[in-house]
């Protein structure tokens, strides 16, 4: 509130304000800003995946979300001006996929295209869709949801609807993202014993000391990486199987038998690990 920028109250308090039924004025204009401004961010994106980090997670969300407010106030003019309608949503994701097209079709090599989609994937669902839902307004929820239905199906993509509060919530709480995701991952639910033991192991033990800290802190920094490395993967069934044969398990049985400063070694050797493979 000390930037000097203007702001409204119902963004400043999270609510969703009103859509407005009178006619918008110079539709086309909105039009084009949209298609002008989703070529450029979609033309800019550079391995977003490097940058999604805790420590700079808000800061970085956040003036993705002000560089980008245009484009969500004209999507909003074009909504409203076709009538706030499914037709309406579905001419807005159109626009989206239609900018990550014609960017895609740019790159000739299949290697830097598949890396490409992974990045606009990334930059749809961890960085556009979260800030879109945080603009206060009624048509951005119906927007995602088609967005992220949509997208999936064009790019034969496995995107979720996330938020802000999802994202920051889950470094904030220093989610075990890889055991919970081989957990998920395996049919096992959130409570399984196997991530209730290295949940503790994690904060009794590691986190007592400041070269566990330290440890635990690069791992929550390179974690939701990975994760989505692996899910975006066709074998991801078979890569969570091996990390839970060739870590998950060990971990547990060590720290069962108190050998907790082996567990320790073994953990470090995983991050770095896992950093190599796919960092």
């Amino acid at each position: 509130m000390f930037c000097g920028e203007e702001i409204e109250v119902a963004e400043a308090l999270g609510e969703k304000k009103a859509v407005q039924t009178q006619e918008v004025q110079n539709l086309p204009m909105y039009e084009s800003i949209i298609e002008n401004r989703l070529s450029e961010l979609f033309a800019a994106c550079d391995n977003p995946l490097k940058q999604f980090k805790k420590n700079s997670f808000d800061d970085d969300f956040t003036s993705f979300y002000n560089a980008n407010r245009d484009i969500f106030e004209a999507m909003e003019m074009v909504y409203i001006g076709n009538g706030s309608s499914e037709e309406a949503v579905s001419k807005l994701t159109a626009y989206v996929m239609e900018a990550a097209r014609a960017e895609l079709e740019k790159e000739t090599k299949k290697s830097k295209k598949g890396q490409k989609q992974l990045d606009y994937n990334f930059l749809v669902s961890i960085q556009f869709i979260p800030a879109i839902r945080k603009y206060p307004v009624s048509f951005t929820e119906p927007f995602s949801e088609a967005m992220v239905k949509d997208w999936n199906e064009a790019f034969d993509a496995n995107i979720g609807l996330a938020s802000y509060d999802m994202i920051a919530g889950g470094f904030r709480r220093k989610l075990c993202y890889i055991t919970t995701a081989v957990c998920e991952g395996l049919g096992k639910g959130p409570d399984c014993p196997e991530l209730q033991i290295l949940k503790d192991y994690r904060d009794e033990y590691l986190e007592a000391t400041p070269e566990g800290h330290a440890l635990v802190e690069e791992y929550y920094d390179i974690a939701p990486t990975i994760v989505k490395r692996i899910q975006k993967s066709p074998d991801s069934e078979a890569l969570y199987r091996a990390l839970y044969r060739d870590y998950l398990t060990p971990f547990i049985e060590e720290i069962r038998a108190g050998q907790y400063e082996e567990c320790g070694a073994h953990y470090q050797a995983m991050v770095l690990d896992l950093k190599a493979r796919y960092m």
